[in-house]
């Protein structure tokens, strides 16, 4: 590693050579190198624990580096990536969506850098540990909160100070090859945490994630937050200096972590308010809140807020109150949609509503119940979720008490229970991926209502849909935006009572309403417009009409605009009842603005 000297012209030469190789000159030659490695689930995330790891190691900081890889990433690309570092550490973050590959990489690491000590850490490794150690090569699982861990770690392999043996919250193999637990580390003061956005640097396209508080007041038993007791919070005065500099800097998104944010209903509140009263027009925050803990006299401040600042996250997971009781969460459906429609009635703020399959006692008809009842209140964003049977839940604990079956590898989602058949999740994962390709990417709106009251229910949409979709294998195979909405016309062709041409224009309204079609099929074609086409067109070359009536920007020349508009016509009130229209509406969208702008011309039409 080390270079001779006499090699140099100079000292100063040395030096720098070894700058640039990122090697760390110290006086007593004590040089370890640790790195620590994140596999996120999609590139846009960030590792939050492992750079609250580095900051807080502040002493050891010029030892470590992060590294962050998604799941996505070959193998061998990893490999690579670590084996070209050469560290003498290697701490891995461990959770449902990476394990399997920790699992293959560490041996592999073990092979090419036999010196090198592995480190794992996470939740999916906090649990149980002791079996890890017979699965792979691992020397060190660090239980928990890691922070004053890895200090205590770094303190005894740089400085020498203490042992393993008296190093709380680890488990490791000693030299006999035993594997030891030693006493469990406390849990710590939230007010020590760093703050580690100092520097934004590599952050730009990525989910900024931040965390107020840990613990949660629940006891939810598919989740490991009911393990911990109690709830800690981040001194308030400083969470809101660290807001504004997230506001500041103008970060895209902040994404609270915090299990059930408005735990203490004040501390949100001043939160939510200060959030309010410093928007920069542009940040977005979300919150994971319990929709039970929102009071009348937090939704009249949040009434304040700029459409698009704030979105909540609210975990309803079953309508069915036999299942929540199982559970542990016995919040009645009836309540958390009173608050919900309270929530959309204010206009401003974006829901996240969830639900979770394989819970205990939700056969598929209570599950056909529960979809209808969260659809029923038009969230924006409607995620269909499939229980896991974590390590430490309690649900794990009980899986056979309530027959899940599940997969013995992460994340562990169930496979059936005593009341759901494997036959059927199966056909709600594929009505789960219909859900996020028509309803939660919010382009369909106007088709799906349609299309919903040809059917008994929102659900029974979905389970035909995703019936046609299957027979016909397009779910076997990747789809372009455009044919998304070909598809549907082509499911909504063999529904009874359709009304052909209506659903072709609903369709083609939704598509015009979010990118402007070049060249639309001819399958959606209903009417022959080259008759209204000059007269509409007129209009748009009329300046003062377009700056006046339609509030186009001034600097928009004629010819611009009819490069940057469209005009459609439609023979039924898409916008409206439905019904057919006396005579052709012509709709004017505008994309030079986001999201798009559209006019109903006829006003001004013929005059």
């Amino acid at each position: 590693m080390w270079h001779s000297i006499t090699n140099y012209s100079s000292f100063w030469q040395y030096v720098n050579l070894c700058y640039n190789k990122t090697i760390i000159l110290r006086k007593d030659l004590n040089i370890v190198k640790i790195l620590l490695v994140s596999f996120n689930a999609k590139f846009i995330h960030s590792s939050l624990a492992l750079r609250l790891i580095r900051d807080y190691c502040t002493d050891y900081k010029e030892h470590m580096e992060i590294l962050e890889l998604t799941i996505n990433h070959q193998l061998g690309a990893i490999l690579k990536e670590i084996y070209t570092k050469k560290p003498d550490i290697l701490g891995l973050s461990c959770y449902i969506w990476n394990m399997d590959l920790v699992e293959e990489l560490v041996p592999l690491i073990k092979k090419v850098l036999p010196d090198t000590k592995i480190v794992l850490g996470g939740p999916e490794v906090s649990y149980n540990s002791e079996p890890v150690f017979d699965k792979i090569p691992v020397d060190m699982i660090m239980e928990n909160e890691g922070e004053e861990t890895w200090y205590d770690y770094c303190a005894y392999l740089i400085d020498g100070k203490g042992s393993l043996e008296t190093l709380k919250g680890i488990v490791y193999r000693t030299e006999a090859g035993k594997v030891r637990r030693n006493m469990a580390r406390p849990l710590m003061d939230m007010a020590k945490l760093p703050f580690v956005y100092d520097d934004l640097t590599g952050l730009e396209h990525r989910i900024m994630y931040y965390e107020a508080s840990r613990g949660c007041p629940f006891n939810c038993q598919y989740c490991l937050s009911s393990i911990e007791k109690g709830v800690r919070f981040m001194p308030l005065e400083r969470v809101l200096s660290e807001i504004q500099y997230f506001l500041d800097q103008g970060v895209k998104q902040v994404k609270f972590v915090d299990r059930t944010f408005n735990t203490s209903k004040h501390y949100a509140r001043a939160i939510w308010h200060y959030i309010i009263e410093h928007d920069n027009g542009y940040t977005n925050f979300h919150f994971e809140i319990a929709a039970e803990l929102l009071e009348d006299a937090c939704l009249e401040m949040l009434k304040d807020a700029r459409p698009g600042l704030i979105q909540f996250e609210i975990g309803v997971q079953s309508s069915n109150i036999k299942v929540l009781t199982a559970i542990d969460r016995k919040m009645p459906f009836e309540d958390i949609q009173e608050i919900s429609l309270k929530i959309k009635a204010l206009g401003n703020i974006h829901q996240h509503l969830d639900l979770i399959a394989g819970l205990p006692f939700e056969d598929y008809a209570s599950f056909r119940q529960s979809f209808n009842d969260v659809i029923s209140l038009r969230p924006e964003q409607f995620q269909l979720g499939f229980l896991k049977l974590l390590k430490g839940s309690g649900l794990r604990t009980r899986a056979e008490e309530y027959g899940i079956v599940y997969h013995s590898k992460a994340p562990y989602e169930v496979l059936y229970t005593n009341h759901i058949s494997f036959a059927e999740l199966l056909k709600l994962h594929g009505i789960e991926e219909l859900v996020e390709r028509y309803y939660n990417s919010e382009r369909f709106n106007r088709s799906l209502e349609y299309l919903y009251t040809l059917l008994a229910s929102p659900f029974d949409f979905y389970e035909a849909f995703n019936a046609f979709w299957e027979s016909n294998g397009y779910d076997k195979v990747a789809h372009k935006k455009d044919a998304y909405y070909l598809l549907l016309v082509a499911f909504a062709d063999t529904l009874e009572g359709i009304s052909k041409t209506l659903i072709r224009e609903l369709v083609k309204m939704d598509w015009y309403a979010h990118e402007m079609v070049k060249d639309l099929p001819t399958s959606l074609i209903t009417l022959n417009q080259s008759a209204y086409r000059e007269d509409a067109n007129s209009l748009v070359r009329d300046d003062a009409f377009m700056i006046e009536k339609v509030g186009v920007d001034s600097t928009w020349t004629s010819r611009q605009r009819l490069r940057k508009m469209h005009i459609e016509w439609f023979t039924y009130h898409v916008e409206g009842d439905l019904s057919e229209a006396q005579t052709p509406l012509a709709y004017l969208f505008d994309y030079t603005l986001q999201p798009t702008r559209y006019t109903l011309l006829n006003p001004w039409l013929g005059n």
